[in-house]
């Protein structure tokens, strides 16, 4: 304990020489810092040539064990804000307050032992000169227990407390000493003290064991725990407390103890505490924002922070040089602070991982999947909510095992299950062992009772990517069969045979959720299986017959056509043929009735059935002809074409366009997005993989990221609406806004953000993704 004092003391003196050096025995006063004969007057004390003396006493004697009852810290600024500015005028901040009680100056008293405060002291995991410096801070503010009070103007202080520039600090005739350089940043977390008694504001603290008349008080300094931010590490210093109506303690960074203080407490605190983990709440909003694996995220946190290690050790470095080129010269004038030193050798900066050094600490991938998780958990009630509230009119599902390649779950084997509305987003997704539609049974009863409970006509529509209609068999051809057209043409006989016996299907849907919902094939999944059939894709044929296939399947709505070509005679481009990308902006397609679906697709077939490329290869597999009658009884039963329906179920209208730039009615150009597109329910199967992270993840991992990317998905859905009127958050974090809308709610009188209202079909519903308030999202 007499080292530490003593190491203490060369502190407060700001000679850095002293970190490496212990203290003679020598009764010759040490130098006293020019910024402690500065402010001398203000604390009653005369100044003498070289030590402080009280008004009627004796000098302190620097061998003595019993600490000097006035202390002085290097002076650091309050925030981050003031870093540049002097030690002197740091100090402008803290007054002495004169009329609290204090010792008399004139009689020399030894500060009052408290049991158990150097034992805090001495374990705390830290570095020394950590430890002193947080010490030293905590003295100046008067929360060291012993330490004189000190009356703050206004309150106006910061629980942030960041270390002195080093480069700033005058170290005489000494080198740099690399202690400053190595100091971290810390916050102070003593709930129970009186600089925050403005936020308890006559609160009484909770007692961590339910006391009913719970008398909480500190009992000790408190110990600092480490955190790792994005730019950094730093401690949170939170104080030892005690009940003292039933005699326990514990420590005021206790999350059980968090949970039970108001939410103003919890929300200054700057990182996620549990029992043995902590993590900043910077890095759960970088891991959440970016979709990341925990061992990428584990990476970067681990670059930044060796990364400013390596900055400090840059900075001490050139902190030396500058100090060696001004004793040669450099700068035109030399100084003479090099012949006072005793020693010129530069002391070692240390390793990343030096106790006494940097202190470094580092972070493992499983340490960020159990805060994932815990994060996860502290959401999950109302990312349920979120996506409970999503409904729409026309369905899309769709099965695929992108996700089960990729990750290998403890049950086995799987598929993913996905169910979307006309604007894309999720209503459900789930994980199958089997892709029969009884495993889908217990989510299209859920999906059901949800619709019954918001009062939500049911979907009346819905595309899929198999099991449209009734089971059905076909011939397998022969083995020549796939050369001879007759056997491609299709007669009056295949089409009664297809069109006749039972026609309806009995799939989950129907079943479950309605009974009369029209199911359609996806045309996406119809067309790829006839381009699988192809021998290559790089066959010189394969692009020719992909784009006959796509023109047959689709017809252009003459009505948005002539128009369009209007607009470019309007703008005078001559000649007025539309491009293929203004045809599929601004014009709306349709799939034609079966008869004529038909016609168009064998057409198609006929062209390319024998065609063969230079080097005499067929473009068609045998097997091309079964696929032909397989397709064939879906375009006769009607699971192609496009029902008759009104406007919002095949194609959202999404404003005018002027083409060219060009000013007038005549260039206005109507903007069609089809809901009864792929691309992003092909997108969404991208996605799936992206947020399920790794290639082996439990349960509870594949839950927390496949939920939270399902719900951010559908909120990034509703801002590509752009609904005119409807402002949404520029953050997703479901949470912060629910307890921002409620303290809105609260003090203002309103909510912070509106609902919006989005639009299926005719059917209008108050969806609450803008407001994220539990209070309508329980509608649902």
């Amino acid at each position: 304990m007499e080292e530490d004092e003593e190491l203490e003391r060369e502190m407060l003196n700001l000679s850095p020489s002293k970190f490496d050096t212990e203290l003679t025995t020598a009764k010759v006063p040490l130098p006293v810092p020019p910024q402690l004969l500065a402010i001398a007057p203000q604390l009653g004390i005369e100044q003498a040539p070289s030590v402080l003396r009280q008004t009627h006493g004796k000098p302190v004697s620097h061998s003595s064990s019993v600490e000097p009852e006035i202390t002085a810290a290097p002076s650091l600024p309050e925030d981050s804000s003031s870093q540049n500015i002097a030690p002197v005028e740091a100090q402008k901040d803290t007054v002495l307050d004169e009329a609290l009680p204090c010792p008399a100056p004139s009689v020399r008293q030894p500060a009052a032992s408290v049991p158990g405060y150097g034992q805090d002291f001495a374990q705390w995991n830290c570095s020394q000169q950590q430890k002193i410096w947080m010490k030293t801070e905590l003295e100046a503010l008067g929360l060291w227990p012993g330490s004189r009070p000190v009356r703050h103007p206004m309150n106006m202080l910061s629980l942030w407390h960041y270390p002195p520039q080093p480069e700033l600090i005058d170290s005489i005739s000494d080198l740099p000493s690399p202690k400053y350089f190595q100091l971290h940043p810390f916050f102070i977390w003593k709930p129970e003290h009186t600089i925050m008694e403005r936020l308890r504001n006559n609160y009484i603290l909770p007692c961590l064991y339910g006391c009913p008349n719970p008398q909480v008080a500190s009992s000790g300094v408190g110990r600092p725990r480490v955190i790792i931010g994005t730019s950094g590490q730093y401690y949170i210093l939170a104080s030892r407390l005690t009940c003292k109506a039933c005699r326990k303690y514990w420590y005021a960074d206790k999350p059980q103890w968090l949970e039970k203080l108001p939410k103003r407490f919890s929300n200054i605190v700057p990182a996620f505490l549990t029992h043995k983990k902590a993590i900043c709440k910077s890095v759960m909003d970088e891991l959440r924002r970016s979709g990341r694996s925990a061992e990428d995220m584990s990476k970067q946190l681990t670059e930044a922070l060796h990364l400013k290690y390596e900055r400090a050790h840059l900075a001490y470095l050139l902190s030396v040089q500058n100090i060696r080129d001004a004793e040669a010269g450099v700068y035109g004038q030399r100084t003479i602070t090099g012949l006072l030193r005793q020693a010129d050798t530069p002391a070692p900066f240390g390793g990343y991982s030096d106790a006494d050094g940097w202190c470094g600490v580092s972070i493992s991938s499983h340490y960020l999947v159990d805060c994932l998780v815990h994060e996860y958990q502290r959401q999950e009630q109302l990312l349920t909510l979120l996506l409970q509230g999503t409904f729409g009119q026309a369905l899309r599902s769709d099965h695929t095992r992108k996700v089960a390649r990729k990750v290998v779950l403890s049950s086995g084997t799987m598929s993913s299950y996905a169910i979307m509305n006309e604007n894309w987003m999720i209503l459900s997704w789930v994980m199958l062992q089997s892709e029969c539609d009884r495993s889908l049974y217990p989510m299209y009863e859920g999906l059901a009772q949800r619709y019954t409970a918001a009062g939500v006509e049911k979907a009346s529509y819905q595309w899929v990517d198999r099991d449209c209609y009734a089971a059905f068999k076909v011939l397998d051809p022969g083995a020549q069969e796939h050369l001879l057209w007759d056997c491609w043409r299709t007669t009056e006989p295949i089409v009664a045979e297809g069109t006749s016996g039972n026609l309806v299907n009995t799939s989950a849907s129907r079943t479950k959720f309605n009974k009369d919902i029209s199911i359609k094939l996806d045309l996406f999944h119809c067309m790829r299986r006839f381009t699988r059939e192809c021998v290559s894709e790089h066959h010189p044929l394969y692009s020719s017959f992909c784009q006959f296939l796509s023109a047959a399947f689709v017809v252009v709505d003459q009505s948005d056509l002539q128009r369009l070509k209007d607009a470019y005679t309007f703008c005078g481009i001559s000649p007025a043929n539309p491009t293929k990308q203004h045809i599929r902006e601004h014009c709306r397609t349709k799939v034609p009735q079966p008869r004529e679906l038909l016609q168009r697709v064998e057409d198609v077939l006929h062209r390319f059935c024998l065609a063969k490329d230079t080097n005499d290869v067929l473009l068609f597999k045998a097997s091309m002809l079964k696929v032909w009658r397989i397709q064939r009884v879906h375009i006769l039963r009607g699971c192609l074409s496009d029902p008759e329906v009104g406007e919002g179920i095949l194609y959202r209208y999404g404003g005018t366009l002027q083409l060219n730039y060009t000013k007038g009615e005549g260039a206005a150009v109507p903007i069609w997005i089809p809901v009864r597109g792929t691309s992003q329910q092909q997108g969404f199967h991208f996605h799936q993989a992206q947020w399920v992270t790794g290639n082996r993840v439990s349960s509870e991992l594949f839950q927390a990221q496949a939920m939270t990317g399902v719900v951010r998905w559908n909120f990034q859905r509703l801002v590509d609406v752009k609904q005119p009127g409807v402002e949404l958050p520029a953050v997703f974090d479901p949470l912060l806004i629910a307890k921002l809308n409620t303290s809105s709610l609260k003090v203002q009188g309103r909510q912070n953000t509106q609902p919006c209202r989005y639009r299926t079909g005719t059917q209008g519903r108050d969806l609450d993704w803008s407001m994220w308030s539990q209070a309508v999202v329980l509608l649902f």
